[in-house]
C-alpha cells in the first residue's frame, strides 16, 4: 500500500484575509471566543437552539420571535455557534430569496437539535429539474473550518450571481445543496467541553458517548478502519445507519434523484480523496475521478499556492476505511436511490497540511485569519467541480 508524502506547511506564510462583500447593514451578533484545546472537567451536553425563524421550501416564514440579523460584514472574523450559523443561513434565504431555499428538519439529533440544508440555484422555469451537487460539512465536531467553508461557499455563490459569468451560468444550470452542520450536538460539545471532540453525542452507556458519523454510513459498514469499541474515536455505531444524522441525510438524498456530484468537507491534511476506501481495488471510474481530483488540486493551488494531494481514500492509511460517505455516495445504494445515476464522490481534507499541524490536534484549530483564504480556494474548486460534473456525468461501466 502506498503512503503519501505531503508538502511542508509554513505558518509564516499565512495568507492575509481579504474583505468580505457587504450584503446589508445588520445588527451585530456577538460570538464567544473559542475554548481551549484542553478538556473542561465534567460532563457537558452542549447548548440547544434558541428561538429561530423557520423558512419552509416555499419561502414562507414566521415573523414571531425573529432573532437579530447577523453582521455579515464581520461574519468571517470569528467562529460561530450552531444557532448563529443557522440564523446566518436563514438570513441568506431571506436576502437572496430568488436563489436560496432553506430546508429545515432533515434530522433531529440525540440531543434534539436540527440538521438542515440550503439549496442554491436561480429559481424559475425548469429549476426543479436541474442537476444537483451535494456539499456537506462538520461530520466531525472538531473540524470547525469545514463549517466556515460551507458558509463561505454559500456567500460566494449568492454574492457573485449576476456579477460573475461563471457563477451565474452555474446557478442557472444547476442546484447546489449545502448541509453546513451535520453534527450540531458534537459541535456544541466541542465548544463547551472538549475542543477536539470528533463524534456525535449518542449515549453508549457507562458514561461513554458518541459515534463516528463517517463510519456509520451503510456501505460496507464495519469492514475495516472503524472500531467496535464505543469509547473509540472511530466507533462505527451499534449498526449501520444507526445515527439520526446519517439516516436523515440519506433520506434527504433519496428525495433528490438528480445528484451528479458530492463533496464531504473535513480537516485536516490538504487532501482530495476519492473512492474507494473499503478495498484496495480501484473503482470502475478511477480514471474519471482521478482527473477531476487532480484538476481540483491544480485549481486550488492557483488561488493561494496551497498544495493539495489528489489520492484514493485507500491509499492514505495502513487500514481500509469502511462506512464512509466517499464510498456510500459512490456506491450502489446511493446510485439506485439517485435514479440510476452514480455521483462523483469526494472528501476534502482542508488546511493545514500535516507538517503544519504541530503534532496533529492543533491542525483542527485553523487560525481565523485563514478562513477567508481557505474559502476562496475551495470556492474556486467548487466552481470547477459543479461545472464539470454537470457537463460530464458519470456513465455506468
Amino acid at each position: 500500500m502506498r503512503f503519501i508524502s505531503l508538502a511542508a506547511f509554513s505558518l509564516a506564510a499565512l495568507t492575509a484575509a481579504s474583505p468580505v462583500a457587504v450584503f446589508n447593514k445588520p445588527i451585530d451578533v456577538a460570538s464567544p471566543p473559542p475554548p481551549s484545546i484542553h478538556k473542561i472537567q465534567g460532563q457537558g451536553q452542549g447548548r440547544h437552539f434558541g428561538p429561530a425563524v423557520a423558512l419552509e421550501e416555499n419561502g414562507s416564514d414566521d415573523h414571531k420571535k425573529r432573532p437579530p440579523r447577523v453582521n455579515v460584514t464581520t461574519w468571517f472574523e470569528s467562529y460561530h455557534r450552531s444557532d448563529e450559523i443557522r440564523q446566518y443561513f436563514l438570513q441568506l434565504a431571506e436576502d437572496y430569496h430568488d436563489l436560496v431555499t432553506f430546508v429545515p428538519h432533515l434530522a433531529r439529533t440525540h440531543e434534539g437539535r436540527e440538521v438542515y440544508a440550503v439549496k442554491i440555484s436561480a429559481k424559475g422555469r425548469g429549476s426543479r429539474d436541474k442537476p444537483q451537487v451535494w456539499i456537506q460539512a462538520l461530520q466531525h465536531a472538531r473540524e470547525w473550518a469545514t463549517a466556515t467553508t460551507a458558509q463561505y461557499l454559500a456567500h460566494h455563490f449568492t454574492s457573485k450571481y449576476g456579477k460573475s459569468s461563471n457563477v451565474t451560468n452555474i446557478l442557472n444550470s444547476a442546484e447546489i445543496i449545502i448541509i453546513p452542520n451535520m453534527n450540531p450536538d458534537g459541535y456544541e460539545f466541542s465548544w463547551d467541553v472538549d475542543r477536539i471532540w470528533r463524534k456525535n453525542r449518542r449515549n453508549n452507556g457507562n458514561g461513554i458517548y458518541g459515534v463516528d458519523l463517517n463510519r456509520n454510513w451503510p456501505d460496507h459498514w464495519g469492514n475495516g478502519g472503524s472500531s467496535t469499541d464505543p469509547d473509540a474515536e472511530n466507533y462505527g455505531g451499534p449498526y449501520a445507519n444507526s445515527e439520526p444524522e446519517v439516516r436523515g441525510l440519506i433520506n434527504f438524498f433519496k428525495a433528490q434523484r438528480r445528484v451528479l456530484g458530492t463533496v464531504d468537507l473535513h480537516t485536516h491534511g490538504q487532501l482530495i480523496l476519492r473512492p474507494q476506501g473499503y478495498t484496495n481495488v480501484s473503482s470502475p471510474h478511477e480514471t474519471e475521478m482521478k482527473h477531476v481530483g487532480d484538476t481540483m488540486a491544480q485549481v486550488i493551488k492557483g488561488v493561494h499556492g496551497m498544495d493539495y494531494t489528489s489520492v484514493r481514500l485507500n491509499e492514505i492509511s495502513p487500514l481500509l476505511t469502511s462506512g464512509s460517505t466517499v464510498d456510500w455516495f459512490y456506491g450502489d445504494q446511493a446510485t439506485r436511490a439517485n435514479g440510476g445515476q452514480r455521483p462523483y464522490s469526494f472528501a476534502f481534507e482542508l488546511r493545514p497540511s500535516p507538517e503544519g499541524s504541530e503534532g496533529g490536534k492543533i491542525g483542527f484549530i485553523l487560525p481565523i485569519e485563514e478562513v477567508i483564504p481557505l474559502g476562496e480556494e475551495i470556492a474556486a474548486a467548487m466552481e470547477y467541480f459543479v461545472d464539470y460534473v454537470v457537463k460530464n456525468p458519470l456513465k455506468e461501466k
